[in-house]
């Protein structure tokens, strides 16, 4: 897959003109951001840590995630640390961030992304030949060191495929869990191609959720 030429980082709007920037600030509350948000955007999808928004930007729909607890700004944290990595940027298997909060510090309340289609399972496993995504998942663990168990072989054109081996550089050397990548839920279709559209449940995150 080439370097997607029209990823853009273009920092000129960190929030909707109208929108009320004081609301995002560590002055207010987790509920009283996300109610903020419901007010003016729709809510596209919901984790235990963020919510997603679909609002427009530059005539196009993007979206904003939004953190509830604090363990959705470490998300948002290592989340905007990958997207803004030259080199995730540029293998084009991420959904590109557009903007992020950079008024609090450390405490990202908020990304702003591209939009992706919602995709199917067998979209996403059909873009790797065909074959069950954990089987793909379980061959990426087992690259980190982690695990032994690659149930089953993978087809060397489906490991020597560009796109794969940008997957399997992004697991190994990113710190990105590769069972997280086995479910539909974390891949869009993004002109035309699927990227992964959450990158917030890293190594470090996932501790969080250990303790």
């Amino acid at each position: 897959m080439k370097i997607r030429e029209f990823t853009q980082n273009i920092r000129e709007t960190p929030l909707p003109d109208e929108w009320d920037k004081e609301m995002f600030s560590p002055r207010a509350s987790f509920s009283r951001m996300v109610a903020y948000a419901k007010e003016r955007a729709k809510q596209v999808g919901r984790g235990s840590s963020r919510v997603a928004f679909k609002i427009d930007y530059q005539g196009r729909p993007t979206v904003l995630k939004v953190a509830v607890n604090n363990k959705g700004i470490t998300q948002n944290q290592e989340e905007t640390q990958l997207l803004d990595d030259y080199y995730v940027e540029n293998i084009g298997i991420t959904i590109p961030m557009i903007d992020h909060d950079e008024d609090n510090g450390d405490r990202i309340t908020w990304i702003h992304t591209e939009f992706a289609e919602k995709l199917t399972q067998k979209q996403l496993e059909k873009f790797f030949g065909g074959i069950d995504m954990f089987k793909i998942t379980a061959y990426l663990d087992s690259q980190t060191g982690k695990s032994r168990n690659t149930v089953g072989d993978i087809p060397k054109e489906i490991i020597e495929n560009e796109y794969f081996q940008n997957l399997q550089d992004l697991v190994v050397n990113f710190g990105l869990p590769a069972v997280d990548l086995a479910r539909k839920a974390n891949w869009g279709l993004y002109r035309g191609d699927p990227v992964i559209i959450d990158l917030g449940y890293t190594d470090a995150t996932a501790k969080l959720y250990q303790r």
